[in-house]
């Protein structure tokens, strides 16, 4: 049921509010979905930060580098969202087992199940609907279902979260606010999706898919919000980017493979660190980096 799918979700996202998004979920026989109106969509590749600023580049110490280099990938497996089956421990996952998993969840949360309608009702704003939905397949067309799944809150930040299960496509997670309602979506089934260590940060890209695209998002207070961009123009030549995980609450470590897996490839060691005054990138050749046209941008203002 969890094998990473690998279908781009590109789709046109406005950030706005949670109210708006949960009046669209509520009048929608599919409830609220990644594309609807006020989620803030992670996995969408076109996002831009609007008048955001430009991240300096600078030199990471040989030291780090070596250190980086040295770390062990950190995959789609290990980056933090777990699946429902996971979260569950279902001995052979079925749809009662997970049913009886997630009623223990929603006792004493702001979160109630309605058959196949879920919903999650923050401290302000209009409650969020979550709708299972099956469409039957016919002699010219291929069946579709969502399904929903409670899985209580982020343990470091209180996010409530919400897992949907593709028919087509690998799952993903809606992360709630629990107390403005604001949603975020990331398809931490098919992307890499790690929390920070202190659930302040979020980051979420592909390693499969070119070109480079990577997004840091805030889940604090007031969030969630996306606080950082970096990509890369399409290029002949490839470059893969291997997520080595969080170096601390305010960093996070990557390498950037240029080329095919062979003697000839080059390894670039970066780390994205948020300071006082915003970001930077640190890279082991920043000359190199910048010539490959990796470039991010962060938030207008400082965190």
């Amino acid at each position: 049921m969890h094998a990473p799918g690998r279908i781009a979700l590109i789709v046109s996202v406005a950030l706005a509010s949670a109210t708006t998004s949960a009046a669209n979920s509520a009048g929608d026989e599919k409830g609220l979905r990644f594309n609807s109106a006020g989620v803030l969509d992670l996995a969408d590749r076109s996002q831009k930060i609007a008048g955001g600023r430009a991240v300096e580049v600078g030199e990471l110490a040989a030291e780090d580098a070596a250190e980086i280099f040295s770390a062990a990938e950190v995959g789609e497996a290990q980056a933090g969202l777990r699946f429902s089956d996971d979260e569950f421990g279902c001995a052979k996952p079925s749809r009662k087992c997970s049913l009886e998993h997630e009623r223990k969840l929603l006792e004493g949360a702001a979160a109630k199940r309605d058959g196949k309608r879920l919903t999650i009702t923050p401290a302000s704003g209009t409650p969020l609907v979550f709708i299972d939905w099956t469409v039957a397949a016919t002699k010219s067309a291929d069946g579709d279902d969502e399904t929903h799944w409670y899985l209580g809150r982020m343990p470091a930040n209180g996010y409530e979260r919400v897992e949907v299960q593709f028919d087509h496509d690998a799952p993903g997670n809606f992360l709630i606010n629990p107390q403005s309602g604001k949603v975020a979506f990331v398809h931490n089934g098919a992307d890499i999706a790690a929390a920070s260590p202190d659930g302040r940060l979020l980051v979420t890209f592909n390693m499969l898919n070119p070109p480079v695209s990577l997004r840091v998002a805030a889940l604090d207070a007031a969030g969630p919000r996306l606080v950082l961009q970096c990509e890369a123009p399409e290029s002949s030549e490839r470059m893969t980017p291997v997520f080595k995980g969080w170096h601390d609450a305010a960093a996070l470590d990557v390498v950037f493979e240029i080329g095919e897996q062979s003697k000839s490839m080059v390894r670039l060691a970066t780390r994205l660190v948020r300071k006082v005054d915003g970001w930077q990138l640190e890279a082991s050749d920043a000359a190199r980096l910048e010539r490959l046209r990796v470039a991010c941008r962060q938030e207008a203002t400082a965190p």
